[in-house]
């Protein structure tokens, strides 16, 4: 059963096995294990109960209903906008699909015994086939895409096609503001009617205020119910359990145990933040290429990534480029200048192709409390990473020119157009602070696994160290950045956790 506002406007007490706080990627996988293997589940969810006939495809309607701040949070320094999203799905209703597993050197470089590669191997196979993973087909790849393959292949790099879940997909091109078509092979769509089924009890629209702990045990949660649009507080909850999941994301959950004082000797929780930042780069061509239609992010280029150790900072590769998906209110945000100026850059949008550079990230953050549920989010990119994001922004401007464009826009806030491949050699790039746009959808490891208590937050069955029945199932628990899109494991995550939770 799903219980939205509407059915919890009373106080209400409950009882389970195992209460999970997000329905997200981890959340909903840990849901539908437990709920299948008999035990009482309750999902506390703060988002909302939304179909696909609530996906209306308006950017002013659904990111105040899929993104937290209504997709305006952002780092203390106002320099990177963070996206992470709610609802029943959690970020897996705007998330645009991207499968793949931890690369196996990351996995190596962590040093775990047991959370390791051959640990998640059956839960990434049993995900995949539940959410039919497979590699988009060359025929399906939008105006955007098929240019960026042009272009990384002119140039002689590295790339090849990207694995979704995705089913009798329309391509309508707008996945980030959710399906309205209900063909996104994800939480909404799969794992959380399948654990609702199995006797699972979802309360959205609510918020879990604490834990509350005797001892070394949690032994309830308060939770309150809110209007989902005025966000005014409709009723509290009491729900008692015997285990404790915590699955609302690298931002929520070390919100959520901040909130709860639990034991953090160290002062972990919420520290080695990071992000994935990226940047964009536009490229116009004579043809139009309509780059907010048919299916997005289809087609990688990693030629400047490379998971294996570097001898030295000059020979890291840390950059990972994939094809934009620049809807129209997406665009205009990015686009530079005001009034008349930045009619003309919009003028321009059907005949622009973007190239997105992320970073697999060094740099390390920190998040905290800010006011009552508020976020802040203290995250400075360090120098070797604003250097990397500087070779993303060449090398997605050398594939847009190679790919036949006659100016490639580097949107800074004095914007850098360039014609010419030898033009761009010769223009110094520098990554700064508000000068350009910045995004980041990737949150993750602040609350992570590792060997000991005393430099890590959780033991290698995702189980909080002070704490005997808490585990964490989300994209906090990665021990470092990990440089591909993280969703995928975040599903194996919940898997995983669940087997310790039973």
């Amino acid at each position: 059963m799903i219980f939205t506002h509407r059915q919890l406007i009373a106080n209400r007490v409950f009882d389970a096995d195992v209460c999970i706080i997000g329905s997200g990627a981890g959340g909903s996988a840990a849901a539908y294990a437990l709920a299948q293997a008999g035990r009482r589940v309750i999902v506390v969810e703060r988002g909302s109960f939304l179909t696909p006939k609530d996906f209306d495809q308006r950017e002013e309607n659904m990111f105040p209903k899929l993104f937290y701040d209504a997709g305006g949070r952002t780092t203390r320094n106002r320099a990177i906008r963070v996206l992470h999203g709610h609802g029943v799905g959690g970020s897996t209703l705007h998330n645009i699909n991207l499968c793949k597993r931890i690369p196996d050197p990351v996995f190596a470089s962590w040093e775990l015994p047991r959370f390791n590669v051959s640990g998640l191997r059956p839960h990434y196979e049993k995900v995949e086939k539940l959410l039919g993973v497979s590699r988009i087909p060359a025929e399906r790849m939008n105006e955007n895409n098929r240019l960026f393959k042009a272009g990384v292949e002119k140039l002689g790099y590295r790339g090849d096609f990207l694995f979704h879940n995705r089913k009798d997909c329309v391509g309508s091109g707008f996945c980030e503001l959710g399906c309205a078509f209900d063909a996104k092979m994800n939480a909404l769509r799969v794992l959380i009617p399948q654990a609702v089924q199995h006797g699972a009890m979802v309360l959205a629209d609510t918020r879990a205020l604490r834990l509350e702990r005797d001892g070394r045990r949690i032994v309830r949660v308060i939770a309150q119910t809110l209007h989902p649009e005025s966000g005014a507080a409709l009723s509290t909850h009491v729900i008692s359990a015997k285990t404790f999941i915590c699955a609302g994301g690298a931002v929520e959950t070390p919100l959520l145990l901040q909130r709860s004082d639990v034991p953090d000797p160290e002062s972990l929780v919420g520290s080695r933040l990071h992000l994935h930042p990226g940047v964009a780069v536009l490229g116009e061509f004579e043809q139009p290429v309509r780059s907010w239609q048919g299916i997005p992010q289809s087609y990688e280029c990693t030629e400047f990534i490379s998971f294996e150790p570097a001898p030295n900072a000059a020979a890291e590769k840390r950059i990972w480029m994939i094809a934009g998906s620049a809807h129209p209110a997406g665009a205009a945000s990015m686009l530079p200048g005001f009034g008349a100026e930045h009619a003309g850059w919009m003028e321009k949008l059907p005949r622009m192709a973007c190239i997105s550079a992320m970073v697999h990230d060094s740099t390390r953050g920190i998040v905290r409390r800010k006011g009552e549920f508020g976020a802040d989010l203290n995250y400075v990119l360090n120098s070797a990473d604003r250097a990397q994001l500087a070779t993303g922004l060449r090398e997605a401007a050398r594939i847009l020119l190679a790919a036949g464009a006659r100016e490639a826009i580097l949107p800074f806030v004095e914007p850098l157009r360039i014609q010419t491949a030898a033009q761009l050699d010769r223009l110094p790039i520098e990554v700064r602070d508000l000068d350009i746009d910045m995004v980041a959808v990737h949150p993750m490891s602040t609350v992570w696994v590792g060997r000991s208590e005393k430099d890590s937050c959780l033991d290698e069955s995702c189980r909080y160290w002070q704490l005997d029945n808490l585990l964490v199932a989300d994209m906090s628990v990665y021990p470092s950045s990990l440089g591909v899109p993280p969703q995928l494991s975040a599903y194996a995550i919940g898997f995983y956790a669940a087997a310790t939770a039973r």
